[in-house]
């Protein structure tokens, strides 16, 4: 088991968490904790370019960076956090408690950058 799996599965344990996702900011999967019908590969790539977008639009407004992104739909939300050269994502229901998460989010990035697994 790798460093960052019971990191990510002390987050996938937070009420409405449905998986989690550790990427490159070019998209490549780190570690991941989702199951079916969620597929990682997909996830990394499309969140990859929705970072690149979200740092270039900000850019053209003088905000140099993010930390913390989330997209909402009808059937849940996915939480995306800045790790310097990469990022976690978090999926979850659509009631999850967004308090909770914001916690649960900052406690994982911060033992993913202890874990000196990823260089941030």
């Amino acid at each position: 088991m790798s460093q960052l799996k019971p990191i990510l599965k002390v987050l996938c344990g937070v009420s409405g968490v449905r998986g989690a996702v550790i990427i490159t900011k070019d998209g490549m999967v780190i570690d991941s904790m989702l199951e079916p019908p969620f597929d990682a590969e997909t996830m990394a790539a499309f969140m990859s370019q929705i970072a690149v977008t979200i740092t270039n639009s900000l850019a053209s407004m003088g905000v140099k960076e993010f930390t913390r992104y989330v997209m909402q739909s009808n059937s849940g939300r996915i939480y995306m956090m800045d790790l310097g050269k990469s990022a976690l994502l978090a999926l979850t229901e659509g009631n999850a408690d967004q308090g909770r998460m914001n916690v649960a989010l900052f406690q994982a990035a911060n033992e993913i950058k202890k874990s000196g697994r990823i260089d941030v």
